[in-house]
């Protein structure tokens, strides 16, 4: 019902003018029974006439047509209303035109001058419509077409940062996987360094112990050499893959650094954001499972930062404080009062819990996430679970 009288506003204030201005002419006239009736009908067709032009689009013309056709038929024989009803066909005509053309309505006036009419209350009356109708055709319109300009444009950038954060998924998605690429790379190189290196050496080892147990009881002195040549041989092979193993093995450290040094580079280059890595000397005392839960959490609080904080920088410092490492990633974004916890956070925090770490959040001057994970239990942790 609110909603009704909200839409049809214009055409109730039209219609209590009209019919004010009908009740008004009674008392200010004398006519008789039939003249009143005669003013009443064409008072009531006109009403009917002027109503439905602002509702009917297809028949607006004629309707139009015939409204002007009863305001001149009711100034010819009532001119004491009918020069109102002149005021309003006129304004009918010209509504949604420039501001300029509504003043042409006090033309009205004028022809009540010279029809000897009180130009005081026309001029009142002819006043009150011009405001209700600029106030309908310019400034209400104004409002509805600013409305549906802002929703336009409110839907366009919804569209838009839409866009835009599924291309800030896929890129991090993708320089993820790139990262793990360059682990599989490094674990192949390992194996085919251990191929090149070792299995030409277990090979001819074989081989010299087919023949020394060809010649174990025939010729014991020279298979005892012979075995002593294995001996030796295995022993080198035990060092090489000592040094292999040492040298070139891909622990999580090193590939979590190599990744999030990635991250920053392509924070940079590709959103130019200041990207600043600080990492303790001691990190190599971080295991595994920590390192996991640093990187996710990395990556997705980098990511809040590039879809909703509008920030120009960005710091990730880890440092390792005796059992604990300390981690925290902040940018100097516009921050939030209220901070709304979407499956990005409750996934960070959720890892955290798991090794009965610290979470903490400060959205103030910017966006920061802290976080405490224990070293310790977290080696312990993972060596039980193994």
């Amino acid at each position: 019902m609110e909603g009704k009288l909200r839409n049809n506003y214009f055409v109730l204030v039209k219609l209590c003018g009209i019919l004010g201005l009908i009740i008004w002419s009674l008392l200010v006239t004398d006519y008789s029974v039939t003249r009143t009736v005669c003013m009443l009908l064409l008072g009531a067709l006109f009403m009917l006439c002027s109503i439905l032009v602002d509702s009917s689009i297809s028949w607006r013309v004629l309707l139009l047509i015939t409204e002007f056709a009863l305001a001149g038929l009711t100034l010819y024989f009532f001119p004491v209303v009918g020069i109102f009803y002149v005021a309003i066909a006129y304004l009918d005509i010209i509504a949604g035109l420039e501001i300029q053309y509504y003043l042409g309505v006090y033309i009205t006036t004028i022809i009540a001058y010279k029809m000897g009419m009180e130009t005081g209350d026309v001029l009142l009356w002819v006043t009150f419509f011009a405001l209700i109708y600029i106030q309908q055709y310019k400034v209400v319109e104004w409002y509805k077409r600013t409305i549906g300009e802002n929703i336009v444009t409110e839907s366009r950038l919804k569209s838009d940062m839409e866009h835009t954060n599924r291309e800030h998924r896929n890129e991090l998605k993708q320089s993820r996987l790139r990262h793990e690429n360059d682990m599989l790379e490094e674990k192949a190189r390992i194996s085919q360094a251990l191929h090149d290196k070792l299995g030409h050496s277990i090979n001819g080892s074989l081989y010299k112990l087919e023949a020394a147990k060809a010649l174990i009881h025939k010729k014991p002195k020279e298979s005892e050499t012979i075995l002593q040549d294995v001996i030796d041989n295995l022993r080198g092979s035990m060092d090489e893959i000592r040094v292999i193993i040492r040298n070139e093995r891909p622990d999580k450290n090193r590939m979590a650094l190599k990744s999030l040094y990635a991250l920053c580079q392509e924070c940079e280059t590709q959103y130019h954001i200041d990207t600043v890595l600080e990492v303790s000397e001691d990190h190599d005392r971080i295991p595994d499972n920590i390192w996991e839960i640093i990187l996710d959490n990395t990556f997705e609080a980098v990511t809040n930062a590039l879809k909703y904080s509008g920030c120009n920088e960005i710091r990730i410092n880890i440092m390792v404080l005796g059992e604990v490492v300390r981690v925290s990633v902040c940018d100097n974004g516009r921050g939030a009062e209220n901070i709304v916890e979407g499956m990005g956070i409750q996934g960070m925090k959720n890892r955290v819990r798991t090794v009965k770490g610290y979470f903490d959040i400060e959205a103030l001057g910017g966006f920061k996430i802290n976080m405490i994970l224990p070293i310790k239990s977290a080696i312990g942790g993972a060596n039980g679970s193994r």
